[in-house]
């Protein structure tokens, strides 16, 4: 093609016929995708099957979402950021084609209809996961933590209803429930829920679902839990099949006064002590006495803007509560309360799960007009995080292990790459001119070889050196 100048500069500006892409790092899922046999997977999942001649099939649909989702996109028509550049996704993924339609992924999820169906989708999902994405047995102990977040919504979304929403106040929202391996950032089970709904809604059948689909692959040290699942059916529950919990509690009436009781504590330095008490509601529903651990914080030494509660049942210029700060947790283990204390402060991993899949994963985009079909797709992007995690924890550099989508996003899949043929193959040329970007991508295609056993490509069958940064 012709060159041309432009308004006299000395710069040619020119156009090409050859495929290219702004995202060649996808590369790295195409392989960890392949390895997981993603595509097949995907197609076993699902409760209904497509019979259109025209379809493209259920996997390239779920694979658009991933790929808009891993470029950055919160919402359908994102699917503009991937570019013109299909043919190269299609052959990088093995997929025959992507739709270029977004409303072939909308209708694919407006599918869900039911909650059966969701719950067969899901069923499935999680045993995919379980299988080949999360290393269950390898993980060691952990915490299974439970939390949920608000979904602000802005359009008429079924479930979308007025409950309790601290940055929208007045906005609909959904209210998704969450359970989380704490140590290892792997989610391992997620319901959707309609805005008007406790946390704490049917925390005891959610909680013996996440526990049964694990079934026993993963020893659980500790349940973790805030404020809202302060139940005692929960604890009953889990006292009965013989697993500790910590959980937050809330600052009612009649558990001030016996913090503010409390004559006993011990000082653990820099401001803090702890004390415990053991207490029994009048409640019916409240079968037992329970131990709890109080955390008393001065703020003459932590400053005013810590974290923790004051007794507003008593004046404030009372000399107990003067100048004070609380924590109050319930539990069922009889270990020192400042371990179980400190172990609790590992709950705080939770609201970075949760930012990242809000932000990061487009938690609160990708909403449809069904209830089911958002769950549907709600459960894709757990999918994909899942994954990443995958990919961070066991593949990434170890100085990278912990880092979110975003940073990966910018370190590796925006890299400008070329789709060309060596021979009758086709190859995707990375734009890496410098070698210890591309040290770092064969050290991460290696370790996916190595993590699912396959022959290493670039060299003996062992792990590689990390490469230099």
């Amino acid at each position: 093609m012709r060159e041309k100048l432009i308004d006299g500069s000395a710069l040619k500006i020119s156009f090409t016929d050859k495929l290219m892409t702004a995202y060649g790092g996808f590369s790295l899922l195409s392989r960890l995708f392949e390895r997981l046999n993603l595509a097949s997977e995907v197609e076993a999942m699902l409760p209904f099957t497509e019979t259109s001649p025209n379809s493209t099939g259920v996997y390239s649909k779920i694979l658009k979402m991933g790929l808009t989702v891993a470029a950055g996109g919160f919402r359908y028509t994102h699917s503009a950021f991937l570019g013109d550049s299909t043919e190269i996704y299609e052959q990088a993924f093995g997929v025959e084609k992507i739709p270029k339609s977004i409303t072939s992924v909308t209708r694919f999820f407006n599918r869900f209809v039911s909650q059966k169906m969701v719950e067969h989708f899901a069923d499935r999902l999680w045993s995919f996961l379980f299988k080949k994405v999360i290393p269950l047995k390898s993980l060691g102990d952990e915490d299974l933590s439970f939390d949920s977040t608000v979904v602000t919504r802005y359009g008429e979304q079924e479930g979308a209803k007025k409950g309790y929403n601290p940055k929208k106040r007045g906005r609909k929202s959904h209210h998704p429930i969450f359970a989380f391996l704490n140590r290892s950032r792997y989610v391992v089970n997620l319901w959707n829920r309609s805005g008007d709904t406790s946390s704490g809604n049917g925390i005891v059948d959610f909680c013996k679902q996440t526990l049964d689909r694990l079934s026993g692959e993963v020893t659980i040290k500790m349940v973790l839990a805030d404020s809202g699942y302060y139940q005692s059916e929960f604890f009953d529950y889990l006292e009965g099949i013989g697993i500790n919990y910590i959980v937050a509690t809330p600052m009612i009436q009649i558990l001030q006064n016996e913090i503010y009781n409390l004559e006993t504590w011990k000082d653990l330095g820099d401001g803090v002590s702890v004390g415990e008490f053991s207490f029994k509601h009048r409640r019916k529903s409240w079968t037992k006495e329970r131990r709890y651990i109080v955390i008393r914080k001065d703020l003459s030494k932590l400053g005013p803007n810590t974290i923790g509660k004051t007794l507003s049942l008593f004046p404030e210029e009372d000399a107990k509560v003067l100048g004070y700060k609380y924590g109050l947790y319930v539990t069922s283990s009889e270990r020192d309360g400042e371990d179980l204390w400190r172990q609790y402060r590992l709950r705080a991993n939770d609201e970075n799960i949760i930012k990242e899949n809000k932000e990061d994963f487009a938690l609160e985009g990708f909403a449809l007009n069904g209830f089911f079909s958002t769950e549907a797709a709600m459960l894709v992007r757990i999918m994909y995080y899942n994954i990443i995690n995958l990919l961070r924890r066991e593949m990434l550099p170890q100085p990278e292990s912990t880092q979110r989508l975003d940073s990966i996003r910018k370190k590796y899949f925006i890299t400008p790459a070329l789709l060309g043929q060596d021979g009758k193959s086709p190859v995707l040329r990375l734009g890496l001119k410098k070698q210890n970007l591309r040290q770092k991508f064969l050290y991460i295609l290696n370790r996916i070889n190595i993590y699912f056993g396959y022959c290493n490509a670039f060299g003996p069958p062992q792990s590689p050196p990390e490469p230099a940064n």
